[in-house]
């Protein structure tokens, strides 16, 4: 049991780390392409209006805010990771949030101002300034920007991570269908295990799969292929007949031709299914 729960962390804190790598090289890839976007529309501006500006003014204010955000994605993503904001706990994690928010609107206009200082006393050989007659209102401007990218970084590592578990809960089914030969399906809250022998066919339907055994039939949340992997680690012989469909072998009872190469199918539980002549390769291989 100890080995068993050691083994269940182990698995989820390196779900995490993948989800917050994952995470964290979008928002980057992102900043770059804004950066670029953003100060070559600020340099057409200036040009179409006539107006003059110092060298790569445009790449330096823009830059200033890229660099001092890129800085503080991974702290933004990390707390997104320790105080999700789900159902459940976005009461106790809000004033995190509240907190993280402050910290890295602080921090962001800090760096940005520092940075271009820097530039203007070293480069342009003049002050920068930032606050003018009301300082107020350029905070206001640049958290009111901030709420927008803390939110979307809130999404960016909860889609990461939700993305990481499916992965993960894939991963385990697969390894539970080698080890006892039982399927594992999802589905509205409820998980099934099932022993794979029972498996006759399955329908796709949209994101779900219609699964049915020789005594029922579930609707999972999966898709034909992840359950066709999963059938593999059991032990069944299962094989895609269709673009929707997909087959146990040893249930086929009957193969008839319908026309135009493809075929009808029947199961040993006298269920008809279609099958597709750009898989008849695959349903007639020993």
């Amino acid at each position: 049991m100890t080995d068993t729960l050691t083994s269940d962390h182990s698995r989820a804190r390196d779900a995490e780390r993948r989800a917050l790598w994952l995470a964290c090289q979008f928002a980057w890839l992102s900043l770059i392409a804004f950066w670029v976007i953003a100060s070559m529309s600020i340099d057409t501006e200036f040009a179409r209006d006539g107006r003059d500006a110092p060298p790569f003014f445009a790449w330096v204010t823009e830059g200033s805010s890229i660099i001092m955000t890129a800085i503080l994605v991974p702290a933004i993503m990390w707390l997104g990771l320790r105080a999700p904001l789900e159902p459940g706990r976005w009461l106790t994690s809000l004033p995190w949030h509240l907190l993280g928010f402050l910290a890295y609107t602080g921090l962001h206009v800090l760096g940005m101002v520092l940075i271009r200082e820097g530039v203007w006393a070293f480069a342009y050989g003049s002050d920068y300034e930032f606050f003018h007659d009301a300082p107020w209102r350029e905070i206001v401007y640049e958290a009111r920007k901030d709420i927008g990218t803390y939110a979307g970084y809130q999404i960016i590592i909860a889609v990461s991570l939700a993305l990481q578990m499916r992965r993960l809960e894939v991963e385990v089914a697969r390894a539970e269908a080698r080890r006892s030969h039982r399927l594992t399906l999802k589905c509205g809250g409820r998980t099934l295990r099932i022993a794979a022998d029972e498996f006759r066919a399955a329908q796709a339907a949209g994101n779900y799969v219609e699964v049915r055994l020789a005594g029922g039939e579930h609707l999972a949340r999966s898709t034909l292929t992840e359950l066709e992997k999963q059938l593999a680690e059991a032990g069944i012989d299962a094989v895609r007949v269709h673009r929707s469909w997909l087959v146990n072998r040893d249930a086929i009872r009957e193969i008839a031709p319908t026309g135009e190469g493809d075929v009808a199918i029947t199961l040993d539980t006298g269920t008809q299914i279609p099958g597709s002549r750009r898989y008849r390769d695959r349903l007639e291989a020993a």
